[in-house]
């Protein structure tokens, strides 16, 4: 087929692989949150100190960061004082590592007019944790607080959010990711469809580097109109590279701000067992609607009893609805009991993992263990047991949100998906179950192929054989065959998607 204008490249030996398929992340909440102040320290002192410094350099309109732990404060989480001796006239807001919670000041609330009166978004699930005479304290959890906040201090605009994803594309790209999933966008106004057309107008422009599937995401009720919307967006949205064609459904929150929605209670909690913002009718009735129209769901769900409560419900659909090639995907999965596992294969349900989550790191070992005890903590991220039991496993680095290791990279996420250790030490401790780490070629396929399938795109991408679209990426090293703590310093060198050239070293 090579004719006088073909190029030819020599590969002399390095490996060819397809490319990336990443099963859930958020390129413009990435974009945004991770635009501000990086706060991923070692301590409290160090990210104060930052964002004195940071004052000091940018001084005037409000101040925003991404990326503190939740090991650096007590249970009850940060408070708003520490960041008022800094910023007591400017608006400052910093998101958490994980996402699901916010840090803010005096300022920052006064200007969102919340107060002791202030009801909460969602009672005991999305909410503005207060001190004992019922005053906010600054700390703000989970997405529809932390949007309500975030908007009023500095609104999300189609404008700043299309110039923000358009300077992280081309990283996409070095980073050998050519097609995601994108698990959930901030809303302009109420309409996620207009965050959705951005990635059509970057395609336009020809500098989309991958192919996206998206979700239209449910974070709480009501829920009667899911369909309906999911319908409306996709007969508005759509084009070669870009569809909408998923229910996000945000199923509870995290471990961390006690927001996951646990079987039994939290071990350094006794009296919660989180939450979700669905009652579990309401997610009968959800998961059956989205189902019967022909739909796939796609369920945020890090705590048991939601993954449980979700498998429940895809039950009674599949059990009520016609038969069809259903392609379900619980996404997260912190902690599954045993009893669950094999309930993946038998319903045909994809699980998803965020693998740069399963290392023994500092905010795992600590906090993630206190909230489950023993011996739930030993049982965390259980991957190659649901691979075992015949199940189907995807991955997506569900950047920006993590732990305590943030990456939007799939070759970062594969090396912690293999060894369960930190990044950059060999020594570190492995997280337990060690049985439960992947080989490389497994993780690769859940990074490819099994993203594929769940996207229903494993008819065109995915893998490298004839009739497939050419969506390729060359590495300098050979991850098959190096030591797997070196998979991390692997360069992509040729990036190619859609048989276009899009990164090249």
């Amino acid at each position: 087929m090579a004719g006088p204008k073909t190029q030819v490249i020599d590969l002399k030996g390095r490996l060819l692989m397809p490319g990336f398929v990443e099963g859930h992340t958020h390129p413009f909440l990435g974009a945004f949150l991770t635009s501000g102040l990086d706060l991923q320290l070692a301590n409290l002192d160090e990210v104060l100190a930052a964002i004195k410094a940071y004052a000091k350099e940018h001084p005037t309109g409000p101040i925003r960061g991404f990326g503190w732990r939740v090991d650096m404060f007590p249970p009850e989480g940060p408070n708003r004082a520490e960041l008022d001796a800094i910023l007591p006239d400017r608006p400052a807001f910093f998101f958490a590592i994980d996402g699901h919670s916010l840090w803010v000041n005096s300022k920052a609330l006064e200007m969102a007019g919340v107060t002791r009166d202030t009801p909460d978004p969602i009672p005991r699930f999305s909410y503005y944790a207060r001190d004992q005479k019922g005053d906010p304290t600054g700390y703000v959890l989970e997405v529809n607080a932390v949007l309500g906040l975030v908007n009023a201090v500095e609104p999300i605009t189609g404008d700043s959010m299309g110039t923000l994803l358009e300077g992280w594309l081309p990283k996409a790209a070095a980073a050998g990711i050519t097609t995601v999933f994108d698990a959930g966008v901030p809303p302009i106004g109420s309409d996620q469809a207009a965050m959705f057309a951005l990635y059509v107008d970057a395609e336009k422009r020809g500098v989309l580097p991958f192919r996206v599937s998206a979700g239209y995401t449910v974070k709480s009720p009501p829920i009667d109109k899911a369909v309906e919307t999911l319908t409306d967006i996709r007969r508005r949205i759509g084009s070669e590279l870009v569809k909408v064609d998923t229910v996000k459904i945000i199923g509870d929150g995290s471990q961390a701000g006690y927001t996951a929605w646990l079987i039994e209670p939290y071990a350094d909690k006794p009296d919660s067992t989180g939450g979700s913002p669905f009652t579990e009718e309401q997610w009968h009735q959800l998961i059956a609607m989205v189902d019967a129209a022909g739909f796939d769901v796609h369920v945020h769900a890090c705590g048991e009893r939601t993954t449980r409560v979700v498998l429940d419900s895809i039950e009674k659909a599949v059990a009520a609805n016609p038969a069809r090639n259903r392609r379900h995907t619980i996404a997260h999965l912190v902690y599954v009991e045993d009893s669950d596992m094999p309930r993946f294969p038998k319903l045909g349900v994809i699980a998803e993992f965020s693998a740069n989550w399963s290392s023994a790191d500092p905010d795992t070992l600590e906090n993630m263990v206190a909230r489950y005890g023993q011996p739930r903590a030993s049982k965390m991220y259980r991957t190659r047991s649901i691979l075992k039991a015949g199940g189907r496993v995807s991955f997506g680095t569900d950047w920006p949100a993590a732990g305590y290791f943030s990456t939007y990279e799939p070759l970062k996420s594969i090396q912690v998906g293999v060894t369960r250790q930190l990044i950059g030490l060999k020594d570190a401790p492995v997280l337990s179950p060690a049985d439960e780490r992947l080989t490389v070629e497994e993780a690769i396929h859940a990074n490819t192929m099994g993203a594929a399938y769940q996207l229903r795109m494993d008819d065109a991408v995915g893998s490298i054989e004839v009739g497939k679209r050419a969506d390729l990426i060359v590495l300098d090293q050979n991850i098959l065959a190096i030591e797997p703590h070196e998979i991390h310093k692997t360069k992509v060198e040729l990036g190619m998607m859609n048989g276009t050239i899009r990164h090249k070293a």
